[in-house]
């Protein structure tokens, strides 16, 4: 099944193992809720884990897994990114996972100029990070982003000159 990122484990938080998360779902309390299931990426490995609380704290989400009870126990996942398993019954119509957007060829202006190698999540927008003979910052905003059609792994977009050298 397919799996996709909700959050990196910052910290620690007390002595019962409770872990300090920041979240990048925009589903956070069926993501987090109790009984779900989540993947830990530790060295190489993955290890489910299953919910048994989680609650908000100064912009983090802290949770605890059931049989991790102590600090001494999950310290080792300060770093790890945690995973949940690909659910499309929580996306609306015409929304999509970002992993589904890695991958697509973006066009400027009928123009190919490279694919979707990241995305970086923040407050205001989302940037997407596009590699091709250069790497491109292109702010995920209507202003820029003309047309998407995911399915077909295509991007089309209007820059500004400045963006990108287009030599």
């Amino acid at each position: 099944m397919e799996q996709v990122i909700v959050g990196k484990i910052v910290n620690t938080h007390g002595i019962k193992g409770e872990l300090k998360v920041k979240s990048s779902t925009d589903f956070v309390e069926e993501r987090f809720a109790k009984g779900a299931k989540l993947l830990i990426a530790y060295q190489g490995q993955e290890i489910e884990v299953t919910v048994a609380t989680h609650r908000f704290h100064k912009g983090h989400v802290l949770v605890t897994f059931e049989g991790y009870h102590d600090i001494n126990l999950v310290e080792k996942y300060k770093g790890c990114l945690l995973y949940g398993y690909k659910d499309e019954s929580l996306l609306d119509e015409d929304e999509y996972y970002i992993s589904d957007i890695i991958g697509c060829e973006v066009y400027n202006d009928g123009k190919l100029i490279g694919r979707v190698q990241d995305v970086q999540l923040y407050d205001h927008h989302d940037i997407l990070v596009v590699q091709g003979s250069q790497k491109i910052m292109i702010p995920y905003v209507d202003a820029f982003v003309k047309e998407e059609d995911i399915e077909n792994k295509r991007i089309d977009v209007h820059l500004i000159e400045g963006f990108y050298d287009e030599d």
